[in-house]
């Protein structure tokens, strides 16, 4: 580019020929020239252009080099809405101008692009006035489009960001016209920056009445262009300044969501540093003009910049550069680079590495070589401990016959973002981990949901022999309800451990002794304790061990830790179980002499899914969610569970400690539950109304065996179209009217007359339940139905 401005013709421009130009002109085109950064110039009323080689980059064939020498006004026409306020605001007096990540659409190569920005405006004087316009910019679009995916890829993050964060509605009058906007989401950081509690759910003129109607009026622009905003503006009712960044949300009608950071500090600082500038320049000599001007530059700069001198002395160091660096002395030569303390942070082989003295990056800038993103960190002066992450720059400047006079280094911290990587990593390793855990869990399901089917489907061709002996169709059925059993409990572990995933749970507590815990869980366990021959083991004080909790899943907790240790111990091996109650816990120790557990297992032993390196026979079975199921259960109780394993063949054991319950005295419990006596039964009329048509087949022949007379229908429709019956049975998928809808109808069509009706669903959760009894319904059974039960709520008896 200087070969190119020393060709132009500048005698046909309003600045004539270069000899006639002012000297603070001439300074800052060879200020230009001599770096790498891409820099710009504006020069007098006219705004007649310069730019560099970095700059020349960022423009198409449309305007390099007919940008040169040209008018500003006229280059830019089509963007000059957008940057010609701020630009006539530094020509004529106003403070210096900067824009990060700001869009500026500009034609290039024959076609218009959304090109974003970063780009400050600082004024150049000559004779105490504004005479030019000084850019340094960066073409941001990549950074800019990337960091766009990345947002809507993490939303997770929102939640740790410093930042605050708002979804917004705009709220309209009968006009179309914004009066309010809703707070639909806020993360934690929203009430730090705001000042405003609770807002979620809120509208914004209820926790600020006498809000500015231009923040209304700009969000509900953001919401109807689309076109994503970003500003820094005061809330004189809030007293606070807030940077604020501003973009439609797509999946909501009048969305914008927020990215906003409470300033008030930074614009006070600021303001007072605009202040002393001012009256420092009112001060100033003629002769410090041009140091000023640099000065206002290096002051809004937002990285960190450094100029030495030929001998390598600090010249000029800017704010930014002192906050990243702390108290940084002037050192008079580059020998005293020494004292610095840096070490490498890109490239696999010197990453880590102390930074030699002749490889800082202002020093080999010195030696005429050109730094472009080396990565380095740095422990700042007087700071110890403290470490930052650099991107450097550094570029020599040379004089008008090519000299090194001096090289001018700069610095961005990048600390955030590599810390953002490497938690990117480690979050995209804990996906991989929980993917293949999720893989094999699939895998389990399916070996245990077929493992039924093989005994079943031989059961049912049993029964479709002829001439079958009574013993044999008699094994058929237990076999079959063996499987379905144990086919069912699989089911209900993996929906106890949604619920309680889900925070679905809700604990029936009461005082209860775990003596009678432990007795109820051994019974529970007792058959295949049995059935493995192993020796059970109980050592229990005397004393009571109350504790507050729910009686049923205490009792599920100490019956898994059980099951898994009689699963994991080979025939013959020895179970024991210990109970204590101490001043402040009650502890539960089951222990066995089984398999044990490798040390690489132990702290994934509760995890989700976690079982011990599978056989290819699969002998112990499950699904890996007892013990996951245990430790959710114990937190919910206010307790811990631990594992514990000298290693493989060397059995394990399990403490369940939970908080001891200092009362009067737990609630007796009995482990006897007498059922009700049977009396003849009661021959009832009872329609099947499913849509399954073996399920309904089967329980038609299943009443009728019991003594009952029972039809079948397969909708809604069928079974209304039937005089009444005494009781119904009610799937509630049925097609098109539901089952819970045929209820309704029923129950009003009866007329007040007796009638029972009795839901079967698959679902079984309490919302279920409700919305069966809600519908009219006596009863809701989950399938499959315990048909004991069901032919006591369908004989009057009961369940």
């Amino acid at each position: 580019m200087g070969a190119l401005m020393r060709r132009h013709d500048w005698t046909a421009t309003p600045l004539g020929h270069p000899s006639g130009w002012p000297q603070p002109l001439k300074t800052v085109i060879r200020l230009l020239l001599t770096s790498n950064h891409p820099m710009f110039v504006w020069w007098g009323d006219d705004l007649v252009q310069f730019y560099n080689d970095g700059y020349r980059q960022t423009l198409g064939p449309e305007r390099h080099p007919s940008a040169l020498g040209a008018l500003g006004r006229e280059c830019w026409a089509e963007a000059w809405h957008l940057i010609g306020p701020d630009i006539e605001s530094v020509m004529s007096g106003g403070t210096a101008a900067w824009h990060e990540d700001r869009l500026v659409p500009l034609t290039r190569f024959g076609r218009r692009e959304d090109v974003w920005w970063t780009y400050g405006y600082s004024p150049i004087e000559d004779d105490g006035r504004v005479r030019g316009v000084l850019v340094i910019c960066n073409d941001v679009t990549r950074e800019h489009v990337n960091r766009e995916g990345l947002r809507q890829s993490y939303d997770t993050l929102i939640e740790t960001m410093d930042e605050g964060f708002c979804l917004l509605q705009i709220l309209r009058d009968a006009a179309g016209r914004p009066v309010d906007y809703l707070f639909v989401e806020t993360n934690r950081a929203f009430a730090q920056q705001t000042g405003l509690a609770e807002a979620k759910g809120r509208r914004v003129r209820e926790l600020v009445p006498a809000i500015e109607q231009r923040w209304i009026d700009v969000y509900a622009e953001v919401a109807d262009t689309g076109v994503a905003r970003r500003f820094v503006e005061e809330s004189g009712t809030m007293g606070r300044w807030f940077n604020v960044y501003a973009s439609r949300a797509a999946h909501m009608r009048d969305g914008v969501t927020l990215l906003f950071t409470d300033i008030t500090d930074i614009k006070r600082t600021e303001a007072a540093l605009i202040a002393s500038e001012a009256q420092s320049r009112a001060l100033a000599a003629e002769a410090h003009a041009r140091r000023q001007a640099l000065d206002a530059l290096l002051a809004s700069a937002p990285v960190g910049i450094v100029y030495a001198d030929a001998n390598g002395a600090l010249v000029l160091v800017n704010p930014m550069n002192r906050q990243l660096w702390g108290d940084h002395p002037m050192s008079a030569d580059r020998r005293e680079y020494g004292a610095w303390k840096g070490w490498w942070a890109d490239g696999p082989a010197r990453n880590g590495q102390p930074i030699a003295l002749d490889d800082w990056p202002l020093v080999r800038a010195l030696r005429g070589e050109t730094v472009d993103g080396d990565l380095i960190e740095i422990e700042p002066f007087n700071q110890p401990g403290v470490r930052r992450t650099l991107l450097v720059r550094a570029t020599a400047i040379r004089d008008d016959d090519g000299a090194i006079v001096g090289a001018v280094a700069a610095n961005m911290d990048v600390t955030a973002q590599r810390a953002a990587e490497r938690e990117l990593r480690s979050f995209a390793d804990a996906l991989a981990a929980a993917s293949e855990r999720k893989d094999e869990f699939l895998a389990m399901l399916v070996h245990e949901l077929r493992n039924p089917l093989a005994p079943i489907s031989s059961a049912a061709q049993i029964l479709r022999m002829p001439g079958m002996a009574a013993q044999h169709v008699a094994h058929a059925a237990e076999v079959i309800g063996r499987q379905v059993r144990h086919m069912t409990e699989l089911v209900d572990d993996l929906l106890d451990v949604s619920r309680v995933q889900r925070g679905l749970v809700e604990l029936d507590q009461a005082p209860v002794d775990m003596k009678g815990v432990v007795h109820a869980a051994i019974e529970q366990a007792r058959p295949l304790i049995e059935r493995h021959g192993h020796l059970l083991t109980t050592r229990i004080g005397s004393n009571d061990a109350p504790v507050l909790g729910d009686r049923k899943r205490l009792i599920q907790v100490v019956a898994n830790l059980l099951t898994n240790a009689a699963k994991y111990t080979d025939p013959g091996g020895e179970l024991a179980v210990t109970l204590r109650a101490g001043a402040d816990e009650v502890r539960l120790e089951v222990a066995d002499t089984g398999i044990g557990i490798e040390a690489a297992l132990l702290p994934q032993v509760f995890d989700l899914f976690t079982q011990a390196t599978r056989t290819p026979d699969r002998s112990q079975g499950g699904l890996g969610l007892g013990l996951a199921l245990v430790r959710s259960l114990v937190g919910l109780h206010g307790g811990r569970v631990e594992a514990h394993s000298d290693g493989i063949g060397k059995g394990s054991v399990f403490t369940v400690s939970l908080p001891h319950h200092r009362t009067a005295g737990a609630a007796p419990e009995s482990g006897l539950v007498r059922a009700a006596p049977l009396g003849a039964v009661r021959r009832r009329r009872v329609l099947v109304v499913d849509d399954n048509v073996d399920g309904a087949g089967a329980m038609q022949r299943l009443l009728a065996a019991a003594g009952h007379d029972a039809s079948v229908v397969h909708d809604a429709g069928a079974a209304l179209a039937l005089p009444p019956f005494d009781v119904y049975l009610l799937d509630i998928g049925l097609p098109g009217m539901s089952g819970h809808v045929l209820a309704t109808e029923l129950r009003g069509r009866s007329a007040g007359a007796p009638l029972t009706l009795i839901a079967l669903s698959g679902y079984g959760q309490r919302q279920d339940i409700a919305a069966s009894l809600a519908a009219g319904c006596d009863a809701h059974v989950t399938k499959p139905a315990d048909i004991g039960g069901l032919l006591a709520l369908i004989e009057g008896r009961q369940a």
